[in-house]
């Protein structure tokens, strides 16, 4: 495995450093995405390509009473989740591997999902956008924050395995899966597009 493949698919030695250095790049980004979320108090909340799991975190410390789970295709990811959340492990939080393509709910089970810096590693972003439809509940609300990075850079030459699409695009991706109330959020490079099911 490359180097640039760990960013979409963290494994071994390589996966756990960068797991480490990508929270301390992300924590900006998430601080200011967590200023514009109004996060559920109860309910079912699932963070989808979850990484080392400090968004889940986040998410059980600003809800009192929600489950909130957290999803990621990579295993080194999963072990780091649980660790960073082993306190609500069993009681308000679970932690899965598996992939946005088919995510392991029922129709209707969620009442908030984000994405946080995970859509561009995304094969196929329309299925993934459909799937999230189908397991949130009328009104539950989908979040997908990400850096569109230095728009000089050719981010896809460097990272392969990634397919950047602006707020814009985002926002056009949630309108054709089904989500209305659409709004985007912008700062320097980064984007917070927030959808609501219908």
């Amino acid at each position: 495995m490359s180097f640039t493949d760990n960013f979409g698919n963290p494994k071994g030695l390589l996966g756990k450093l960068m797991l480490v250095t990508m929270e301390k790049e992300h924590l900006p980004m998430a601080k200011w995405a967590f200023t514009l979320m109004n996060i559920p108090q109860s309910g079912k909340i699932c963070d989808i390509g979850c990484g080392g799991g400090y968004n889940v975190r986040r998410l059980l410390e600003k809800s009192t009473g929600a489950k909130v789970y957290g999803i990621d295709i990579s295993e080194e990811s999963v072990k780091k989740a649980k660790k960073i959340n082993r306190a609500e492990l069993g009681s308000r939080c679970e932690i899965l591997q598996g992939s946005a393509e088919c995510l392991p709910f029922a129709d209707g089970e969620l009442d908030m999902a984000t994405a946080f810096e995970t859509v561009f590693f995304w094969k196929n972003i329309k299925i993934c956008f459909a799937e999230v439809r189908r397991t949130l509940k009328a009104g539950g609300k989908f979040i997908v924050v990400n850096n569109y990075g230095d728009p000089k850079i050719d981010w896809e030459k460097k990272v392969p395995c990634m397919t950047r699409h602006t707020a814009s695009q985002i926002k056009t991706l949630m309108e054709n899966a089904g989500f209305g109330k659409i709004s985007v959020s912008e700062k320097g490079t980064l984007f917070c597009v927030k959808g609501c099911a219908k």
